[in-house]
């Protein structure tokens, strides 16, 4: 009699290929990951200089005329580790507070960071009365 200890040649193939399949999806999903936080490094340096633009244009008095209703900012390049990645730009726009006299009560400042990750355009956009 044959002694029926081990593993037959089909049940090695059949665990390498499950064990291949398994590996190949480790490591597209590693790989979609470290895409994913690359992207999302971009996001938070694009946020932060919107916080500091806009931190910037706080500090300016109310009656500075580049604060004035209707005035936009020339678009300036968004620099990433010494990339030109995009652009940001912001616009002042009035605003009506609805328990105020008169039709335009304050200023809303809105700044706006615009960047190409991969094949789409990504922005991140902050806005303060």
């Amino acid at each position: 009699m044959l002694n029926e200890r081990g593993f037959s040649l089909m049940e090695a193939l059949t665990a390498a290929t499950i064990s291949v399949i398994a590996v190949l999806g480790l490591a597209y999903s590693f790989g979609v990951g470290r895409g994913m936080v690359n992207r999302y490094e971009v996001a938070r340096a694009a946020l932060g200089e919107a916080q500091s633009q806009l931190e910037a244009l706080t500090l300016m008095p109310a009656d500075d005329p580049t604060l004035a209703i209707g005035y936009g900012a020339a678009l300036t390049p968004f620099r990433y580790e010494g990339v030109s990645v995009g652009s940001s730009y912001w616009r002042v726009v009035g605003y009506d507070e609805p328990n105020l006299p008169g039709n335009v009560d304050l200023k809303r400042v809105i700044m706006t960071v615009r960047w190409q990750s991969d094949a789409r355009t990504d922005s991140v956009s902050l806005e303060r009365l």
